[in-house]
C-alpha cells in the first residue's frame, strides 16, 4: 500500500475517534502554560500510529501526545492528531488531523482532515495538491488589499510567546482586505493552498502543528517558509504560508521588520531562526 493511502486512511480513522466524542462531556488537562490535551487526542494519536505502523513498520513517529524521534529520521511521520484541541474542547467545530511523511527533515507528504466538513487535503512532493481526490490550487489575486489572512498566535502571558505576530498582523492589517484567527494552524495552511484564503503565519509552532500545511501550499503552487525565508523542515517553530511570492516577499519583510525592531530576547531569536539547530 502506498504511503499516502496509509495516511489517508489513518487520518479518517482519527477522525472517526474525533467526532466520535465531540460535544460529550470529557476531561481538558494543561500539558504546559496554555496548551491542553484531551484523552481524545492520545487515542487518536494512538489511532495514527497503529494504522501506519502496520503497513510500515520500519518508519519512526514524532506526535504531539508523547510520540519522539530524531528529527532528522530517514522516515519519520509527524503527528497532530487534533489540530485545534482548544476549540474541540469548546464545543467548536474548527480542528483537523494533520499527518506528515518526512525524509531528513523536509515533507514527503502531507495530509489534513477535516472530519467535520469531510474535507480531506493531501499532497505528496512533486505530484500536486488535491482535495477529497481534486487537484487544488492557491488563488490566484495579485492584490495585496484583497487578501484574506488566517492568523495564529499564543496567548499574551504564555512564557513562550515570541510577540512577532500580532506586531505583524498590526502592520499588514491597512495592506489587506480581512483578517482570521480561528485557531488550528493546519487548517489554516490548508485554506491557502485550496484558496480559500491567502497568507497565513503563525509565530510559535511545532513541527506537527505545519509540516503538513506547508507541502499542501508548496504543492498547490504557493510558497511557504519560516521567519527567515528559509524552507519549512522538522525544525521549523514558525510559518509563513502565502498562495503566490508576491504576497509572501510582503508578510516576509513585515517578519524581518519586527524581528529587527525588538529586543533581541532568547526567545525572538530562536522563533527568527527556526530552531535550526540538530535535535
Amino acid at each position: 500500500m502506498e504511503a499516502i493511502t496509509v495516511a489517508i486512511e489513518a487520518a479518517h480513522k482519527a477522525g472517526e475517534v474525533i467526532l466520535r466524542h465531540f460535544r460529550l462531556p470529557q476531561e481538558v488537562h494543561l500539558k504546559g502554560p496554555a496548551d491542553l490535551t484531551t484523552q481524545v487526542d492520545q487515542e487518536a494519536e494512538e489511532v495514527i500510529v497503529h494504522t501506519i505502523r502496520e503497513a510500515l513498520p520500519d518508519h519512526e513517529f514524532l506526535g504531539e501526545e508523547g510520540h519522539t524521534a530524531c528529527y532528522n529520521a530517514e522516515n519519520l511521520w509527524v503527528i497532530d492528531p487534533l489540530d485545534g484541541t482548544r476549540n474541540y474542547s469548546l464545543g467548536i467545530p474548527w480542528f483537523c488531523v494533520s499527518i506528515a511523511l518526512a525524509v531528513k527533515g523536509r515533507a514527503v507528504l502531507g495530509v489534513v482532515y477535516d472530519p467535520v466538513r469531510g474535507e480531506t487535503f493531501y499532497a505528496e512532493a512533486g505530484k500536486g495538491a488535491y482535495l477529497n481526490g481534486k487537484e487544488m490550487h492557491c488563488a490566484q489575486k495579485t492584490d495585496m488589499e484583497r487578501a484574506v489572512a488566517a492568523v495564529g498566535f499564543l496567548p499574551a502571558r504564555h512564557e513562550e510567546n515570541p510577540g512577532l505576530a500580532l506586531p505583524m498582523l498590526i502592520r499588514l492589517y491597512p495592506m489587506i482586505e480581512a483578517t482570521r484567527i480561528m485557531g488550528a494552524a493546519a487548517l489554516n495552511l490548508a485554506y491557502v493552498a485550496c484558496g480559500r484564503v491567502d497568507i497565513s503565519f503563525h509565530d510559535r509552532v511545532s513541527a506537527w502543528d505545519i509540516l503538513a500545511g506547508a507541502l499542501l501550499i508548496e504543492e498547490a503552487r504557493g510558497v511557504a517558509t519560516d521567519f527567515a525565508g528559509q524552507p519549512i523542515t522538522t525544525a521549523s517553530r514558525n510559518i509563513i504560508g502565502a498562495s503566490n511570492a508576491a504576497f509572501h516577499k510582503q508578510v516576509l519583510h513585515v517578519a524581518q521588520e519586527v524581528l529587527r525592531g525588538r529586543p533581541c530576547s532568547p526567545i525572538a531569536i530562536t522563533s527568527h531562526i527556526g530552531s535550526q539547530a540538530d535535535h
